[in-house]
């Protein structure tokens, strides 16, 4: 399996994105495509298929959404592939993302004491405040007086 900085399964965002468009999207965090990907899975719905009337006229959410669950059965293929589009789609950028997150490089620095990566700026570590040994500046401990844990 292919490691990723997220640590994120890409076949589980490309699933949850396949089920409904921007789900998989909000696994991997990433918001603005998920919402992107679900307004593309409503527009598709609402340029392509023709709502029924009982939809319109049902006064209960669970009324409308019972004829609208009628009115997809009896659709055809040219009203469906919009939407199997959207979907698939979805799944491929989800799965994809997920993917194109370079792994981390082992010639990065680690903190001694957590094993995180550091920031090469910085003269503690960012994740468990300790002062690195080897590094010398106004706020970072020189190696004769590093603190050791």
């Amino acid at each position: 399996m292919t490691r990723t900085n997220s640590e994120k399964r890409p076949w589980l965002g490309a699933l949850l994105s396949f089920f409904l468009p921007g789900l998989g999207h909000v696994y991997l965090r990433e918001w603005l495509r998920s919402a992107m990907w679900f307004a593309f899975a409503v527009s598709a719905v609402l340029l392509f298929v023709s709502p029924p009337e009982t939809v319109a006229a049902s006064s209960s959410v669970s009324a409308a959404f019972d004829a609208a669950m009628e009115a997809t059965r009896g659709l055809g293929w040219q009203e469906l592939l919009p939407i199997w589009v959207v979907r698939l789609f979805s799944a491929v950028d989800a799965y994809w993302l997920a993917l194109q997150h370079e792994p981390a490089e082992e010639a990065a620095e680690q903190c001694p004491y957590c094993g995180k990566p550091v920031d090469e700026d910085l003269d503690f570590c960012q994740w468990c405040t300790t002062p690195l040994p080897e590094r010398e500046g106004p706020n970072g401990p020189t190696e004769g007086n590093a603190v050791s844990r």
